[in-house]
This record gives structure tokens, sequence and C-alpha cells, in this order.
């Protein structure tokens, strides 16, 4: 670690900059005015021009913390400038420099210095790294003895934190449960029970509990290892296993393995996945390689779930806490832990703050007995209009696709204004959805690049009909001779991982992943995907985070390649929940309709440019309608028909777009109730999602849990934390619908 830079010299009213700190404060800050103009930024504080007036006005008066951490990030800018902008094994991109410049600059402001940060950009622009050397400058003033406080860091999701903080290369790791993760008892049973629900007979003949905790304990590291413990193992029981019965063993064979792994299928099954070995897979190496975590040294004091990463040290030993945002702000954390974590708490890094304001985050604290107001720095997609101190310049999606950090974005839209829309999650819905799918593009011809169902796509649809989009997806594919693999995401920390490294794993032919909005628009980073298919009403706002996925994926970036947003709008979905409205494109399109040609690329002004010359003689144009519904007695702006519901509650119903339910489905009391036997026993493992949803129709939020999935999720966190899963099934209904409708209705 290099010595920190000198900063001031002098005292009182006669400090002024040391001259190498003004030679680089004048580099950086005129940096940072070329990125981000302070003409196109209003809502941003920018730094003077004169690092005298910095150091006189904003840096000396400053209080001592914000004063040692700007003088460590000051150093730190200086060291990443001169090796390259290298960080984490990648070279930070112009806007994230400047972000971190901006940031740094605006820490200090005499007296009234900040303690709160908001940096905004486009998803998929690196702000997440941004954090990661925001934590390296915190570890550092740890390690030279300036700063005794703890650093947190959190995520809006509890699933979020897990692939910010290990990195791609680790989560195979800990999906296979290879060094330095352990395979405990618990592991081996849930890999034995996964395998009983694809043959139970088999397993509870050749390989029961007993027998398998001891063949796991051979930990075999290859097939053709757990082929011979498995025979020797056969040989003295005297077991022989049918002809028949070989694709089972060979399943059990590359679990004992450690090379493959069981994630959900469609209507309850159970599939297996087999990954790539894993190179030196018995060796140690550093557990967090995450954008977000990078800096923390091996065996450095930190804190986390197991899910999350590997604990060094207790809470009240840490240095790092590694903690959703949902548990360092609850009330139960709080009483629990105010002494050994929330008091200590001096910097809170936040990524995707989301709707969360940052007395969210310090109160905590406050309300612990810490001695000071924590820093908060939270990194976001969109601005919502909170009591941040300071908000950062933004960095759009255009910038970001004119700078080559994210690829092209085409659109296809359907069923055209003039053909007719169905309600959705109806059949005629799902045919319509299915022929567009595997329709070529005339476009994609045109310009010789892979068509939409030849490249790795994500598919969103409505939560109850995951598993039939699969199915009917499976059959389509196959009757047409396509390698295409297609599974389901239900939700889970161990599937989501499994099924990321499944998706960016090359196969013979394109994989698709079908799941639903709440689960997926702001957690999975899917590195080879290319296409993006939205089969269900969505809002504007959502819609913005689904294409954020996208810019996620790691394509390529040179000629006309791009990826894809594909969206089904339906007789009673919003017509402004569109990529020409939810995005901010540069393009103008008339209010009242317009024509456009599928697969057009629509971010760059110079592709789009390039497209409408050069698709002039493509004949493959649908009508987009005005972004309203008439008003009553206008004609409708779109054709609508009625439509037979595939929804379990109203399955077979004939569903008429025309007459508007008078049940707000936030509030149904009276949705259907799934009857089950079932009773909660923790030793047992989380609640089944029956006995979830009997829980939710009781207290009259089925609907709600059928339109917010992602509760599941917090019910199996809150049995995983030893919380009370109905009670917190019970408050998060309440809040959904608080914030949906308001208190009280």
């Amino acid at each position: 670690m290099r010595p920190a830079i000198h900063i001031i010299k002098g005292s009182g009213s006669h400090c002024e900059p040391t001259s190498s700190f003004a030679t680089l404060y004048r580099t950086l800050t005129r940096f940072l005015m070329e990125i981000f103009p302070p003409e196109q930024n209003p809502q941003c504080q920018f730094p003077p021009a004169s690092a005298a007036e910095f150091v006189s006005q904003r840096f000396a008066a400053a209080p001592e913390f914000h004063r040692q951490l700007a003088c460590e990030l000051w150093t730190l800018l200086r060291e990443i400038s001169q090796d390259g902008n290298q960080v984490n094994q990648k070279t930070l991109h112009d806007h994230q420099f400047a972000h971190l410049i901006w940031v740094t600059a605006a820490l200090t402001n005499g007296v009234d210095s900040p303690t709160s940060f908001f940096i905004q950009g486009a998803p998929g622009t690196g702000k997440t790294l941004t954090l990661g050397v925001l934590m390296q400058a915190c570890i550092r003033l740890q390690t030279r003895g300036l700063m005794t406080g703890k650093i947190a860091y959190c995520t809006a999701k509890p699933y979020h934190i897990a692939d910010k903080v290990r990195g791609k290369g680790m989560a195979q790791r800990r999906v296979l449960r290879a060094p330095p993760y352990e395979l405990t008892e618990k592991d081996i049973n849930r890999r034995r029970l996964a395998l009983c629900r694809m043959h139970g007979e088999f397993m509870k003949t050749y390989f029961p509990s007993p027998v398998w905790i001891k063949l796991f304990a051979q930990r075999p590291s290859t097939d053709d290892a757990a082929r011979q413990i498995i025979a020797d193992y056969l040989q003295t029981a005297q077991l022989r296993i049918e002809s028949s019965d070989e694709p089972m063993l060979s399943n059990v064979v590359k679990v004992l393995a450690s090379v493959a792994t069981a994630v959900r299928g469609p209507s309850g099954t159970t599939e297996l996945l087999t990954f790539p070995p894993i190179p030196d897979a018995t060796c140690q190496i550093a557990s967090h390689t995450g954008d977000a975590a990078f800096a923390i040294p091996p065996d450095y004091p930190l804190f986390a779930r197991e899910s999350i990463g590997i604990t060094t040290a207790s809470r009240s030993e840490a240095h790092v806490i590694l903690e959703p945002a949902s548990v360092f702000t609850s009330v139960q954390q709080i009483e629990r832990y105010r002494e050994e974590l929330h008091r200590h708490v001096e910097v809170i890094l936040c990524d995707e703050a989301q709707r969360r304001q940052p007395v969210a985050f310090q109160e905590p604290v406050l309300s612990a007995g810490g001695l000071h107001i924590p820093l908060v720095f939270a990194a976001g997609s969109q601005w919502y209009g909170k009591n941040w101190d300071c908000r950062s310049p933004f960095h759009s999606f255009p910038e970001s696709i004119r700078r080559g950090i994210l690829p092209d974005l085409g659109v296809k839209l359907f069923p055209s204004a003039d053909e007719v829309h169905f309600p959705a999650e109806t059949e005629e819905s799902l045919q319509q959805l299915l022929a567009s799918y595997f329709k070529p593009l005339l476009a994609y011809q045109e310009l010789g690049i892979s068509q939409p169902y030849d490249v790795n796509t994500l598919v969103v649809v409505h939560g109850r009909l995951v598993d039939t989009i699969v199915e009917h997806l499976r059959i389509a594919s196959k009757s047409r001779g396509m390698a295409t693999t297609i599974r389901p995401f239900h939700g889970g920390e161990e599937d989501r991982e499994a099924l990321q490294i499944w998706f960016d794993t090359p196969d013979a032919g394109p994989n698709v992943l079908v799941s639903t909005a709440s689960i997926v628009k702001e957690s999975l980073d899917l590195l080879s995907l290319r296409h993006l298919v939205v089969g269900t009403r969505v809002s504007t706002d959502v819609l913005y985070h689904l294409i954020g996925r996208l810019a996620h994926g790691r394509g390529q970036r040179h000629g006309v390649d791009r990826m894809l947003v594909t969206l089904q709008q339906f007789a009673n979905s919003s017509l402004a929940a569109t990529p020409f409205v939810a995005i901010d494109h540069g393009q103008k399109f008339p209010d009242d309709g317009f024509t456009w040609i599928n697969g057009h690329a629509l971010m760059s002004e110079r592709a789009y440019q390039r497209d409408r010359k050069r698709f002039k003689e493509i004949d493959d144009s649908v009508k987009v309608p005005a972004h309203r519904h008439g008003k009553r007695g206008e004609t409708p702006v779109i054709t609508v028909a009625c439509g037979k519901s595939l929804l379990p509650a109203d399955n077979g119903k004939m569903i008429d777009p025309s007459v508007r339910s008078v049940t707000n489905a936030m509030t149904h009391r009276l949705a259907l109730l799934p009857m089950t036997h079932e009773e909660y026993e923790p030793q047992k493992g989380p609640p089944s999602h029956n006995l979830v949803r009997q829980w939710a129709a009781v207290c009259g939020g089925l609907s709600v849990l059928e339109t917010y999935p992602s509760i599941f999720l917090s019910v199996e966190e809150a049995h995983h934390q030893g919380h009370n899963p109905h009670e917190i099934l019970e408050q998060k209904i309440a809040q959904l619908r608080e914030r949906s409708h308001g208190p009280g209705r």
C-alpha cells in the first residue's frame, strides 16, 4: 500500500494545496468536466476549478473522517490513473473514473460536508465496480488505523449480494461446494433428496442415507473416481443395477463427483445440470472476487451469511459486514445486534438502493448508539427523488452505447396495432407468442446476424405460467428440430447460481431461461444474454429494469450486432410500456403511432440512421399504436378480442378486455384458497409453496402473492435467518398493499 498523498500545507487562513495535489486536482477535475459537462448535469454540485479554493473552502474545514477518506480516495485516483485505469483486472470506463472523481471531490464541503451520495447510471454500466473502489479506500483506511468503525455493504434484494461479492469465478465452486467452500451434511442430504425426487425407489434401494453419507465422505473429484467408488460399494453390498437404471446411475455418479447439481424443472420435476470441470478444483483460492469486494484481502475480518461469503470473524470483530439492506435495516436485527454491529458502522455502501432514503441506513446506526452519522454511498439506475445530499452526474443508455460500453439495442413489437390483441395470460396470446418467437426477422437476414431464436434468451412471463411456457417452448423447439435447452427459474439461491452458470456455458444450441419479472428484473447477470422476450404485462419502470438485464450481457460490440428486446402487447396492457417510452433513446416518434421495422436499432443515433437507409426495401413492419388507451366513446387504438384464461383460478374462463373487473387484485380477499394439511416445521426446511399460498389466502393476500412471486424468496430468506416466515409474509403483503394503494385500502 502506497503512502497517502499530501493535500494541504500550512494551517488556518494560510493553508494551501501542495504542488503535487494541485497538479492532480487540475488534471482530474478537467477530466470530470469533459465527461460530465456541468450544463448537462444541473442536479450536481461540481468542484471549483481552483485547487486553492477547493482546499481552503471545502477541504480544510471538513470533518476529520471526511478529510481522511477523501485523502485516501485522491490517493487511489492517482494510483489508478498511473496504472492505466486498471481495477480488479478490468479497465475503468471514462464515466466510472469520472464518477469516482465526483464522489471524492463532493465528499468534503467544509462544515456542510454531505453524509449521503447517490451514484446514478444506466444498468450494466459498472456501478458495482465504482462501489468496489470506495470499499477499497475504506479498507485501506482501516489498515492504516485511521478508521475504527465497520464497513457495511448492502444490496436491495438478499439474492443480489452473492453475485456482487463472489464474482462469476466463484459461483460454480459455491454451487458444487469446491474449495474454499466445504460440503456440509445438510448439503449432502439435499443432493440425495434431489435425486430421490428424480427416482425415489432407485435411491431408496441402492443409496439409503447412511450409505450416501459414507460415499460422499470420500469426495471423488472425477466421474471415473466416483464410478469406481460406487462399483466397489455395490460389489461389497452384493447389489446389481439393472440396465434400465443406468441413466439414473449416471446422474448419481455426476452428483457424487460434484460435476452436476439438481434444479427445479417444470411442474415440480427435478432436473440435473452438468457443469464443465473446475480448473484446480481442490486448490484454495480467494473467496471474494466480485466487483464489490475485490479489495477484501484473504482472511480479512469479515462477517457474511454462508450463502454470501466465507465468514472469518464474528459480527463484533468483523471490519466488513456483507448483508442485504432488508436485514441491515430490520427492527429485529437492530434490537439483536445493535451493540456488536450497528453502533460501530461508519460507512455503508448500497448497490441498487431503489426507493430507500439514506435515513433508512443511517437511523439504525444512530438508534443503536452510534456517535456519528455514517456515510452512505448508494448506486442505482433510477432516481426516485429521495433526500440524498448529493446526486451524481447521470450516465445514460445512449451515452453508454456511443462509447461502446453497452451494445446497441434492437426492438421487436407484436402484434401490430392493426392485428387482434388478446388479454394477457390467455391461450390466444400464448399462441401469438409462440408464433412470433420462431418467426425469422427479415432485418436480421439483411444484416447477416443470428436470428433471435438462435441466441441465448430470457423469457419473462406471468408467475403462474412459467412451467406452461417452458413446456410449450420445449415442444415447439423439438418439433422444429432445434437443439435449444429451455429451463424455468422459480427463485431460490441455489437454483439462481446454478442456472446462471448453465446459461453462460456454451452448449450444442441456445439456452433459454423462463422466469418472472419480479424475480429477474434486478438480479440476474446473464453474461451471454442476447435476447429478452417480455410476454406478460409490465409497467414502464419494470420494463426499464428488464432491459437492464440485456445491458449486463457481454456480447459483441462492433458492426451491426445488437441485443434485442421483444415485447408482446395485450388487449389489457399499458400501451405506454414499450422501449419507445421506457428508456431514453434520443429518437423522436409521433404521439399518434408510427410504423416500425422489427429488429431495427433504437438506441444509437448512428445505428438508427444506418438501419433506416438499409431497411427501406424490407416488408416486415408493424404499426405501433399511440401510447394511450382511447377515452370512452372514442374508437379504440387497437383491435381487441376475448381470450380463454390460462391462470389456475380462472382456467378456461373467457376474459373480455372491454369489461373491467370491479375486484382489486391487490386487495381481493376472496381469492382461490389452496387446501393443504401441511404444518411449518423449521427443522425440515422452509415452508412449501402450497403452504405459503395458504397463509397468503388466509390473510386475504393470495392475489398479492401471485402479483409479486418474489415474496416466496422473502419467506425462504426469513426461514434461513431464523425468523418467523408466516409473520414476514403478512408484513410483505401489507407493505405491498400500502405501496400500491395507500394505507387503509
